[in-house]
């Protein structure tokens, strides 16, 4: 403000203590689910580092493959249940019981999908079948599929957790079971390094994800119970934005898992495990994105119109990316060796193309976000069309003459072109919302 009588320009508060103000009250607000996957962060990496070492580089890419595809299935029909559930709270209709039945019977409709594949004598036979190291169904796989079912009821606690903005159940939740499998991989894997061992802890993981998220949940549960004419009404609710959800994760799911299995095919497994080492090592990034993405959807269920995403972004996401493109392109390789070892050095350049990728998704994360809460999601799905095909193409050409890093450079672009058509959807239909 100026002083009109004496002549002189008093300064107003210096723009530093604005920015440093909102980084505060962000960070007060975010503070458990921070910590939580601060948490998470540091023991993903000892973790992976832990798991490589113990495995060793072909191990490790069975682990990889086998996993693969029961995720690619399960992620297909209930990943993001917890958006759909979100937007039936925002309507102000409170379906706890049949979300979770909901949720049981996609679960079941994935594992029968696993059982299908996993018992087909085609695939057991093909040399899939040999990456997979599968030769019969083992009861230890079993057990994990049927783990997989459970672990979709985190979808109705997340969501439950997030309306409510109960955000440090939330992040009990997260690092709690985290914490679990970390032990249990430890306990296992010291006793007998195996594939077996390491789908155990996982399905402990699964356990442990799909029930503590329900206790923690339970209190905001109604009292009605699962009836048949709640659960008719919950489907006819959430018909339309299932139905988006679903397409929008089909359709991303094919950069996500089908990278390794490609290396597979057309190179060898001990590729796979270096690949796959170096997209753990940046995959630590999208700590970030979870830390923030239940926090931004209480800010947009609740006031949208008032959230000013241009600060947050300027003030807290592009500092925290050109401060990890710093750290990754200086201490790099000193981080490969630490967390792997010399035989995973190969992973460097495919890890720092990967990182453009990573960085680019941090930093434009939250325009989904914005297309979901103006019932735009389709517009994401168009999006990650163009980010699967952009990758299939770029894979298929470079994959045999580049290995490795030619599948990063093919997932990294996709995501770039991907997130740039979205921006400039949420330019032209809903930037004005945030301006």
């Amino acid at each position: 403000m100026a002083c009109t009588g004496s002549g002189v320009q008093i300064p107003s508060a210096p723009q530093t203590n604005m920015n440093l103000k909102y980084i505060k009250e962000i960070f007060s607000q975010t503070k458990d689910l921070i910590g939580s996957q601060s948490g998470i962060a540091v023991i993903s990496i000892i973790q992976v580092s832990f798991v490589v070492n113990q495995l060793g580089p072909e191990k490790y890419g069975a682990v990889v493959l086998l996993i693969a595809i029961p995720s690619l299935i399960f992620r297909a029909t209930h990943a993001r249940n917890s958006d759909v559930n979100l937007l039936a709270l925002k309507e102000g209709k409170s379906f706890y019981f049949e979300s979770i039945f909901f949720n049981l019977l996609t679960g079941m409709g994935a594992f029968i999908v696993c059982l299908i594949i996993f018992t087909n004598p085609f695939v057991i036979d093909s040399s899939l079948g040999n990456y997979f190291g599968i030769e019969t169904l083992s009861n230890v796989l079993v057990v994990y599929l049927i783990t997989r079912i459970i672990q979709t009821f985190s979808e109705t606690s997340k969501s439950i957790l997030i309306f409510h903005n109960d955000l440090r159940k939330y992040s009990i939740l997260e690092i709690t079971s985290v914490i679990i499998r970390f032990i249990a991989l430890i306990i296992l894997l010291l006793n007998d390094p195996s594939i077996e061992n390491y789908l155990i802890a996982q399905s402990i993981y699964g356990t442990t994800f799909g029930l503590f998220g329900l206790y923690l949940s339970n209190k905001y549960r109604d009292s009605s119970g699962l009836k048949i004419q709640l659960f008719k009404s919950y489907i006819k609710a959430i018909k339309s934005s299932y139905g988006k959800v679903r397409y929008d994760q089909i359709i991303g799911l094919i950069p996500q898992h089908f990278d390794v299995i490609l290396l597979a095919v057309i190179v060898d497994i001990q590729t796979v495990g270096i690949y796959q080492f170096a997209k753990r090592l940046v995959e630590p990034i999208n700590y970030f994105v979870v830390t923030f993405n239940p926090w931004l959807q209480n800010k947009l269920k609740s006031d949208g119109t008032e959230f000013k995403i241009t600060s947050f972004f300027r003030q807290v996401l592009l500092p925290i990316s050109i401060f990890l493109l710093a750290v990754y392109f200086i201490f790099g390789r000193n981080l490969i060796v630490f967390i792997g070892n010399e035989e995973f050095l190969n992973s460097f350049e495919p890890m720092m193309v990967l990182l453009i990728g990573f960085v680019t998704y941090l930093l434009s994360f939250w325009i989904r976000q914005y297309l979901l809460f103006n019932d735009l999601i389709q517009f994401h799905a168009y999006g990650r069309i163009i980010y699967s095909i952009t990758f299939i193409v770029l894979a298929v050409l470079l994959s045999a003459s580049y290995s490795s890093l030619g599948i990063a450079f093919s997932l990294s672009a996709a995501m770039v072109i991907q997130k740039l058509f979205e921006f400039i959807i949420f330019k032209t239909k809903i930037s004005k919302l945030s301006n």
